[in-house]
């Protein structure tokens, strides 16, 4: 995978916490199976959050509940909150 990409995922995670809860059928074998090297659609679109941040050195959730994440090769510092309806 391109490191630059900065793709972050999502895990839903067991009640104890200790393990993943796949939230798809593909991926009850908790193995995202790709088609090709670069690949990160065939199985792991399901759990796939965001993409295109570049290398993330940090990722934290504030007070008011966003996610902040921090791209030290995009420069910038990323914050995401629930879409507006």
């Amino acid at each position: 995978m391109n490191a630059s990409r900065g793709t972050l995922f999502r895990f839903h995670l067991t009640g104890n916490r200790r393990k993943i809860a796949p939230s798809d059928p593909v991926l009850a074998d908790r193995v995202a199976d790709n088609l090709a090297h670069d690949d990160v659609f065939t199985e792991q679109s399901a759990v796939t959050f965001g993409t295109n941040f570049g290398i993330v050195t940090d990722i934290l959730t504030g007070p008011n509940g966003h996610l902040y994440v921090l791209s030290i090769t995009r420069g910038k510092l990323f914050e995401i909150s629930k879409a507006r309806r």
